[in-house]
């Protein structure tokens, strides 16, 4: 099985952890290669760790820190890096891939039909719906109002589709339940590994500001996170607050939480599988619209995009959720909800092998 993914501390680690999580679901009966880009050396240990070839490509243009909304490469591109891929495997042994797992927004169908070549079944992880694909399973694992649709004209009549927030690809950790009561002062902060544009130093600057209330606090930050002893420092400065870094527990920091200020993302499904209520500022464009779609539906509450939630949105928002912990317990169940059909860490993983076995 190989996964073909990228990721950094400027693009975001969420597609390779997304991958990773579906690789462990695989490894007890699979050999597992991922191939990427270079990538931190604390998220290299991890994946090798976990018995898997990791295997560099070249960047995927010639600015490696290029967004992952960065546009699709044109045909002969994508031609020339199935080609660069192959070559690759080959390299290793590996002539014949039994399920290819894509998820990249800048590969598209000119990519997977040149692998074709080499794989048995090719899997596809999008977002966006912006592209076709050739591929015998495509998962889209966010909300959107024509969530069930928006594919029917981009992969081939072939192609199952696994869409909406059923098909959340989850860590074994979300399956368990908590009995442990949450406490409704109690907040988690947590914008991913990397957090580049530094929105927790933002909150944390929020909270030392609301001197009035009584408020403890989580604050989970990646090793890839910048701007550490800065914000350690200012975290110290808090009575009840606590710096977790590169903390592999966060779905008990989750279940300990009414409230959890975040991005978008997977973390929304993580928020849903673990009852906390997310109040979101969206970090990138591509979360702007599951985002949207969850509070309006009464899943979460948005608090804008990143440039455009001020410090003062941010500090009603905390007010809010300290003083209405009630309207914060709804929005974590109506979340909840949505991911109730995903009952078990196998799930997404089995429900590819009843595809491509059938």
């Amino acid at each position: 099985m190989v996964f073909r993914v990228d990721g950094s501390t400027q693009i975001g680690l969420g597609h390779i952890m997304r991958c990773l999580t579906l690789a462990t679901q695989f490894l007890p009966t699979n050999t597992v290669t991922f191939m990427s880009c270079s990538l931190p050396s604390a998220l290299q240990q991890q994946i090798e760790g976990l018995g898997i070839q990791l295997l560099s490509t070249l960047p995927i243009n010639d600015n490696e820190h290029n967004s992952f909304s960065s546009p699709v490469l044109d045909d002969t591109n994508q031609h020339s890096h199935a080609v660069h891929c192959i070559d690759i495997l080959n390299s290793v042994g590996i002539d014949v891939i039994d399920i290819l797992v894509i998820d990249h927004y800048q590969l598209s169908a000119p990519y997977s039909e040149e692998m074709r070549r080499c794989s048995k079944h090719i899997v596809v992880i999008d977002d966006l719906a912006n592209r076709e694909h050739e591929c015998d399973v495509l998962i889209d694992q966010n909300l959107y109002e024509d969530f069930d649709t928006r594919y029917d004209n981009l992969v081939p009549n072939y192609c199952h589709t696994l869409l909406g927030p059923k098909f959340a690809i989850l860590r074994s950790e979300f399956y368990s339940p908590s009995t442990k009561l949450r406490d409704d002062k109690h907040i988690l902060i947590c914008f991913g590994g990397s957090d580049p544009l530094n929105l927790t130093e933002r909150v944390v600057d929020v909270l030392i500001s609301l001197k009035s209330l009584t408020i403890s606090a989580d604050i989970v930050v990646g090793e890839g996170y910048a701007n550490i002893e800065t914000l350690e420092a200012k975290v110290n400065s808090l009575v009840n607050a606590e710096l977790h870094v590169a903390c592999s527990y966060i779905s008990t920091l989750m279940n300990n939480a009414t409230t959890m200020i975040g991005g978008g993302g997977s973390m929304h499904w993580e928020r849903a599988a673990t009852g906390v209520a997310g109040m979101i500022i969206t970090l990138a464009d591509n979360q702007i619209e599951t985002t949207r779609c969850l509070h309006e539906r009464h899943c979460c509450l948005w608090l804008g995009k990143s440039d455009e939630a001020t410090d003062i949105d941010i500090s009603k928002a905390i007010e809010f959720a300290i003083s209405s912990p009630q309207t914060m317990h709804k929005l974590a169940k109506n979340a909840a909800s949505l991911v109730s059909g995903n009952k078990n860490p196998s799930f997404v993983m089995d429900t590819i092998l009843n595809i491509i076995t059938r």
